[in-house]
């Protein structure tokens, strides 16, 4: 297996090995309400990084060790992906690319007022960002993937 999906949900995020599932007790709701419904600044982004870090972290010790790629259904993480290569039919990215685009996340959080035009501007898109990064360092992923979604 070198796959396991993740699903963004409201209030917890639910990761797929195989035919084993973990709720993560963290979600996008949870996070944009963290960020006063708006993109976060430099403190609320730190408190959030902590978060999703506590959320992400224990799922380490339960996921296969060959597990390489992160995949999502979720229409968010396709267009994360599309911001991150800068090609608007892209499937997948590198962990890189997910790296960058959140460093951009963090300069504009430091930056009030600051509009970076490589991200979109929603708090969702931010909490979206931030669970995808925290998840490919923690685990070790080195790719992204854009699944269709389900009919």
């Amino acid at each position: 297996m070198h796959q396991v999906t993740l699903h963004l949900g409201e209030t917890t995020l639910t990761l797929c090995a195989g035919t084993a599932q973990r709720l993560l007790p963290i979600g996008l709701a949870t996070l944009a309400q963290a960020f006063d419904h708006r993109m976060p600044n430099a403190l609320a982004l730190e408190n959030a990084i902590a978060n999703v870090e506590d959320a992400v972290m224990p799922a380490t010790h339960w996921l296969p060790p060959d597990v390489q790629t992160l995949a999502s259904q979720d229409a968010l993480v396709a267009q994360l992906i599309q911001c991150a290569t800068g090609h608007p039919d892209a499937q997948s990215a590198s962990r890189e690319a997910v790296e960058a685009l959140f460093s951009a996340l963090a300069r504009q959080a430091l930056q009030p007022g600051f509009h970076d035009l490589q991200l979109v501007q929603t708090p969702e898109f931010a909490a979206a960002l931030l669970v995808l990064r925290e998840s490919m360092h923690h685990w070790g992923m080195t790719e992204l993937v854009a699944l269709p979604a389900a009919d």
